[in-house]
């Protein structure tokens, strides 16, 4: 995920007259956990870094796709019909990613990945080193493997149905990292701080000037960096916030440029005019699958979709065909410019 930006950055594990901080590197990407302090706080530093690596490590042996021996990449290099045996955390994530991808007619799948695959590989010329998008067959052939309804979990043992069969949980892995991070600083008796991984973000109580979490979300312009350019800042009260876009990773090919993010029921790259997403509930693992699949919606499937749900608002930034960007959002979005 992209386009949020956390209004102030820091580095190490410190402690200063405002802030507890713990920041590091984690899943692809990096984390910052930052605490209001209180008299009422009798835990150390080192320990609270000890438990937060025991989590983040946790968490990417269990789903980074770049691990070869993790246990999501067992399940992508079985074989059909074979048994793999997968831990509470993996399980809860998966059970939700399913739950999401019926929710949203399959704008979120986890199974998607051997179109990612494909259209990350591109057309391979031995002629050429540039990046060419894949032949026609190549994708109607890894369209065929794709299907989060055929994704057979059994309790805790997730079985291959076919050969090519691959998932990835990095639409929502990283909001389950951040939700993990924030139930151990609240079992800690923290009451005032805030957790991001990846830009994924979750909230309690205030910050230090006894206000409202306040995160900004950024304009969706390309070559940017996160927090160079601010569109709108969200406040926050206890919640968490994700955002998707298609403006900073993509793939060009004769001057048009090509979404990383995949329209899973397609095969091809999402064309459309939303350039991010920003979605805000009560937790962090479900707003990071719902910016997902709200990139791969068109805006009115979206904000229905929305509308339809109890306790998530949304922010739209759309690109018109002038170039102007306008923001579309649901009544409950609080934020300022």
């Amino acid at each position: 995920m992209l386009g949020i930006f956390v209004l102030f950055f820091g580095v190490g594990c410190s402690q200063n007259k405002e802030y507890v901080e713990f920041t590091g590197k984690t899943m692809g990407t990096t984390y910052n956990i930052r605490i209001v302090p209180n008299r009422n706080m009798k835990w150390k530093l080192e320990e609270a870094q000890i438990k937060i690596d025991s989590i983040l490590l946790e968490i990417d042996q269990q789903m980074s796709t770049y691990k070869w021996n993790s246990e999501i990449s067992l399940f992508n290099q079985a074989n059909i019909n074979e048994e793999i045996k997968i831990s509470a955390g993996f399980q809860k994530v998966l059970e939700k990613a399913l739950y999401w991808g019926e929710k949203t007619n399959g704008a979120l799948d986890v199974s998607v990945m051997p179109s990612i695959v494909t259209w990350r590989k591109g057309f391979v010329d031995s002629f050429e080193s540039e990046w060419k998008p894949p032949l026609i067959g190549e994708i109607i052939s890894a369209k065929d493997k794709v299907g989060y309804a055929k994704v057979l979990l059994r309790g805790n043992i997730l079985i291959k149905v076919f050969n090519g069969q691959m998932i990835d949980l990095s639409a929502i892995a990283k909001g389950w990292g951040v939700d993990q991070l924030f139930e151990l600083f609240r079992n800690l008796g923290v009451s005032n701080f805030m957790v991001e991984v990846g830009g994924e973000v979750r909230t309690m109580g205030t910050n230090i000037k006894k206000e409202k979490w306040k995160i900004g979300i950024d304009t969706p312009i390309p070559d940017t960096v996160p927090g160079e350019n601010i569109f709108k800042v969200a406040v926050l009260e206890n919640q968490a916030i994700a955002t998707s876009g298609n403006y900073r990773n993509f793939y060009t090919f004769n001057d048009k440029r090509f979404s990383h993010i995949i329209d899973p029921r397609t095969g091809y790259p999402v064309e459309t005019n939303i350039a991010s997403v920003t979605v805000l509930g009560l937790n962090c693992m479900d707003t990071d699958a719902l910016a997902t699949a709200l990139s791969v919606l068109n805006f009115n499937e979206g904000k229905a979709l929305i509308e339809s749900l109890d306790g998530f608002e949304a922010l739209w930034i759309i690109k018109e065909e002038d170039g102007v960007l306008k923001s579309q959002s649901t009544s409950g979005m609080a934020t300022i410019n």
